[in-house]
């Protein structure tokens, strides 16, 4: 009986994790392949660059395709606004930063994909 028992405990301490976490993936409204509508966004994504960067410049493209679908992006500049700069903490850039209502919800360091940065819209990463 005493082995059935730490059988059983073994069991659920092994599954409890992996269920947890297949649950997590598997909940989610947002499919990879889905196309985020601009228009029923809440917050905007802060794009933290400067012209002196070569990663900046290479992610600048990502942020035009997204801004010209209509998405609510904001390119700052970190030496024109080092303050907003220091709000939110901008230690490495390029950086996108999803705020709502002036409080950070998520960030994506370095270069991104434009699917990548809508999926910040969603609360993804």
């Amino acid at each position: 009986m005493q082995k059935l028992i730490v059988a059983l405990v073994a069991l659920a301490c092994f599954a409890t994790p992996v269920l947890l976490t297949v649950a997590s993936y598997t909940s989610q409204d947002f499919s990879p392949n889905e196309d985020v509508s601009p228009r029923n966004l809440h917050g905007k994504v802060l794009f933290f660059s400067a012209n002196w960067c070569p990663a900046c410049r290479h992610a600048d493209p990502v942020y035009q395709e997204l801004r010209n679908a209509g998405y609510p992006i904001s390119k700052v500049d970190v030496d024109s606004n080092p303050t907003l700069a220091e709000k939110y903490g901008i230690r490495s850039i390029p950086q996108f930063i999803y705020v709502v209502d002036g409080h950070e919800k998520s960030r994506i360091s370095g270069g991104a994909s434009a699917n990548r940065i809508k999926r910040l819209f969603q609360g993804g990463w």
